[in-house]
């Protein structure tokens, strides 16, 4: 007996112990990154004398990302890079996530060289990353880090923050306390790096020495060994001199190659080569190069084509950046106003507040992992933060349906409940009676979205009674985060599910209801769906 009582004692502790170390893991995770959070680096390593590398990241324009794409974009783009970080540091090294974009990296009894080679490191691998659902985005870092030894952490951090700030001078830079606060702060621009790409090393040779006083100039000698340098030298490359006739990988393999990597809008080629036949460099042109230059080389043409080209690039890049912030200036003030309406739906509705910014978030989760599932559907990265957007106008209709049927505890009698199932219709009355926006994407989008958002896969939904893909993917994607959300809040008469009831019951019990490729999305992002949940609930506790 006493035996029997020792050992459900010990089962006892090892369940606390267990329970214990769930509550420290979440007490001290970031709930997006995986990261150590602000909270571990307070209670654990600010105050601590280390002999350690101490790095601060910062990812580039990270706002301008995030608001011009959307928070789902920002928040991919912030696992990736606290991914690839991850991935490339020590299991004795620390990752927090110590604010917004910003990333802690310390690295305990780490020596000068390796500090700075693991540095350039993330930042190389960092712009080579893939962001889950935004491909043709890249992800620059702007790192500042200095070793600690007799020193504090806080204090080594306050220093790798300055350099952070001296790095983002220059963006998708390192700089460290082996670069020098003065030469970082007056390092003079960068000439634009030029990538020379010949199997003669006689014609790379005379290609640098035309071209070296205006640009900085890089070589590769293959098409493949091309392909690493843009890899290796990512963001940076200003424009690519390629010759067509190599061995193992042609020109136009490269031009291909770089076509289906997202890099040919970006960084621009001209062909060299001495053959001058039209079809030749019609092809050269089809494949997306800007400019053909024949050899033998004249000096000046070289230097001034080249030279116009990076201009034209340069100043096109300035105004896609000046286009991007005005378009995040109008996303911003349209996410400002439907807000504000949706927060006034929630009160006139009496449903949680969050019920709209939860069908969103679920709406750009889901919309996501379907664009990477299929190409059925129409799904760029505009229209689905689009769709987005106009989800939180889903039940705009419950507007005009009386207050004391929605906020009524109580079952509602067959005609509240006939005049409930009016809403889809009233609201797209409402949408339709804004004549003057009635051919806005955003009304059209929100106007399908309303309709037929409670039309059912298998036909026995409303208002219309609409089967399978006659129903718009939008209103088929919010039908089904809107589900969700009903089944994961509390109701009157009824609890909240957790998420992986609320999982269960969508693709058991109501599976007819939806289109199965969603349904298997919805299984894809339930892991993501959870961290929601739980960032939210930390949120409320605060």
């Amino acid at each position: 007996m006493a035996e029997q009582n020792e050992q459900k004692h010990l089962v006892r502790e090892d369940e606390e112990m267990q329970e214990l170390r769930k509550v420290y893991k979440r007490l001290y995770t970031d709930a997006l990154t995986g990261a150590y959070n602000r909270r571990y680096y307070e209670d654990h390593l600010r105050g601590k004398y280390l002999s350690a590398g101490i790095a601060m990241i910062d990812l580039d324009d990270f706002k301008l990302c995030n608001d011009t794409f959307g928070h789902q974009a920002g928040d991919s783009v912030l696992r990736t890079a606290a991914g690839i970080i991850q991935q490339n540091i020590r299991g004795t090294d620390f990752l927090v996530r110590y604010g917004g974009d910003e990333l802690l990296l310390v690295l305990p009894e780490i020596d000068r060289e390796s500090f700075e080679r693991k540095l350039n490191n993330i930042k190389q691998r960092l712009g080579m990353a893939i962001i889950p659902g935004y491909e043709r985005m890249r992800i620059s870092a702007s790192i500042g880090g200095v070793l600690s030894a007799g020193t504090a952490v806080e204090d080594a951090v306050r220093e790798a923050d300055r350099r952070m700030y001296l790095a983002k001078r220059q963006k998708n830079a390192v700089v460290t306390d082996n670069t020098g606060l003065d030469a970082a702060a007056v390092r003079p621009e960068e000439k634009p790096l030029v990538l020379v790409v010949d199997d003669s090393e006689m014609n790379r040779e005379l290609l640098r020495a035309i071209l070296q006083e205006q640009f900085r100039v890089a070589e590769a000698d293959s098409g493949l060994a091309c392909m690493k340098r843009l890899e290796e030298y990512s963001g940076d490359v200003a424009l690519v001199l390629l010759d067509i006739v190599m061995p193992d990988m042609d020109g136009f393999e490269v031009l291909d190659w770089m076509n289906s990597h997202g890099l040919i809008d970006e960084v621009p080629v001209i062909m060299i080569s001495s053959e001058d036949r039209v079809p030749v460099v019609r092809r050269a042109y089809e494949l997306g190069a800007v400019d053909y230059i024949s050899r033998p080389f004249d000096a000046r043409v070289v230097q001034r084509r080249v030279g116009n080209t990076t201009r034209l690039y340069a100043k096109q890049r300035r105004l896609n950046t000046m286009l991007a912030q005005q378009f995040y200036e109008r996303e911003k003030n349209d996410r400002i106003m439907i807000g504000i309406l949706s927060r006034v739906m929630a009160l006139h509705n009496g449903e949680d507040g969050d019920h709209v910014r939860r069908v969103q978030r679920l709406t750009g989760l889901l919309l996501d992992r379907l664009a990477q599932k299929t190409d059925r559907y129409d799904l760029s990265a505009a229209q689905r933060s689009l769709i987005a957007t106009a989800s939180a106008l889903h039940d705009i209709g419950k507007i005009a349906v009386g207050g004391g049927i929605l906020r009524k505890k109580e079952p509602l009698t067959l005609e509240e409940a006939a005049h409930m199932r009016e809403h889809p219709m009233l609201g797209v009355n409402i949408l339709s009676s804004l004549k003057e926006y009635q051919d806005e994407p955003l009304v059209c989008t929100a106007r399908e979205i309303c309709h037929w958002h409670h039309e059912r896969y298998d036909g026995t939904g409303y208002p219309d009674g609409l089967v399978g893909e006659e129903i718009p993917i939008a209103a088929q994607v919010v039908g089904l985060a809107d589900a969700c959300d009903g089944l994961i809040t509390a109701r009157p008469g009824r609890a909240a599910l957790t998420c992986d009831e609320a999982v269960r019951q969508l693709t058991e019990e109501q599976k007819s209801h939806f289109n199965p490729l969603l349904l298997e999305c919805f299984v894809a992002i339930q892991a993501d769906l959870k961290v929601e949940l739980e960032e939210e609930q930390r949120l409320h506790l605060k």
